[in-house]
């Protein structure tokens, strides 16, 4: 749970500073500390992922988002109504994909190598986007 306040203050410093590489970093530390909860608690099946990881999509793009307005450029009449709406419709949307793919791992209940690198291969995927989406 300390770390979890800890990124809140990374998470913090990094906006008040206005230093990215802090966002990503605190960002990363609170998905870590989650992922260290679920492995050492070992949860049969966390229905709370889905909200967690809206939440973390959500934060990140809100974080950013801040950066974005220290920038001295005059966007165009609607700009922010459109983007929080953006923002609202990929929370939405990450919660009923992560929902979806709970209710299948539900289903599927299966163990196994092929399974393992299927997780695997999935967990990569998603580093990959968002280090795709945190370069923009």
């Amino acid at each position: 749970m300390r770390s979890a306040g800890v990124a809140v203050l990374v998470l913090t410093a990094g906006l008040v500073l206005g230093w990215p590489r802090l966002v990503s970093f605190a960002l990363v530390l609170l998905g870590g500390v989650y992922a260290l909860y679920l492995g050492v608690d070992d949860p049969p099946l966390d229905v709370s992922a889905p909200a967690f990881a809206a939440g973390l999509l959500v934060a990140a793009e809100l974080a950013y988002w801040s950066l974005d307005e220290r920038a001295k450029v005059l966007g165009e009449r609607g700009e922010a109504l459109r983007r929080a709406a953006i923002v609202a419709a990929l929370g939405v949307a990450a919660l009923v994909l992560c929902s979806g793919l709970l209710a299948l791992a539900d289903v599927a209940r299966t163990r196994g190598l092929a399974v393992d690198l299927l997780g695997a291969a999935a967990v990569v995927t998603v580093l990959l986007s968002l280090a795709a989406f945190t370069r923009r």
